[in-house]
């Protein structure tokens, strides 16, 4: 009895397995955060920001065969999302190049939690391009649960994975099929890696 029930939940796991493999868009999926923004609130990006938001970032995805740029708008209350705005100016000048309209998804507890990923799945099923996703940094968590992206299992205990995601305008994560494979550097000339007379 005991071996039937192990042999059925074992079953149970790859099926669930399965439906979320087969449910994860095929698509690589790069995922970033909105350029740097000033102190205080204000809106808009620092100069630094707008440098990579101008040069850098259209200069490194300009040949990643980006097919779709999805990013984020501020919630009805104004009280979410509040670097979306940033989000969409870092994402424009890209989605210029490429001749591609940015797809937006709403933030809050209003919005549509499945907004994003419905989005990539609708896409994904008649394209094989990437999608870039540029977002809020303060809602990156929120992002990749509603997206249904993690790290590996082996890195789910490391929370300074976690702790960075929206901390760093610089990093862009590589997904494919819900998991992310890669954490690099933009590495862009002037603006990335450390400043002068540090260690």
């Amino acid at each position: 009895m005991l071996q039937t029930l192990t042999r059925v939940s074992t079953v149970a796991s790859a099926l669930l397995l399965g439906s979320i493999l087969v449910d994860a868009v095929p698509n690589t999926v790069f995922i970033i955060t909105n350029a740097e923004t000033p102190s205080l609130d204000r809106s808009g990006l620092t100069p630094v920001g707008l440098q990579r938001a101008d040069q850098c970032i259209p200069g490194i995805f300009q040949n990643f065969n980006i097919g779709m740029i999805i990013s984020c708008t501020t919630d009805k209350d104004g009280e979410e999302g509040l670097n979306c705005p940033a989000a969409q100016r870092t994402a424009q000048p890209l989605a210029s190049l490429l001749g591609l309209n940015i797809t937006t998804c709403g933030t809050g507890e209003e919005s549509n939690d499945e907004c994003a990923s419905n989005k990539m799945k609708s896409f994904a099923k008649n394209s094989t391009q990437n999608i870039l996703i540029v977002w809020d940094s303060t809602g990156m968590d929120d992002l990749l649960e509603n997206i249904d992206v993690d790290f590996p299992d082996n890195e789910d205990d490391d929370d300074d994975d976690d702790d960075d995601l929206g901390t760093h305008p610089d990093v862009i994560l590589t997904a494919t099929k819900s998991t992310i494979r890669s954490q690099t550097s933009m590495n862009c000339t002037g603006l990335d890696g450390p400043a002068d007379g540090s260690f």
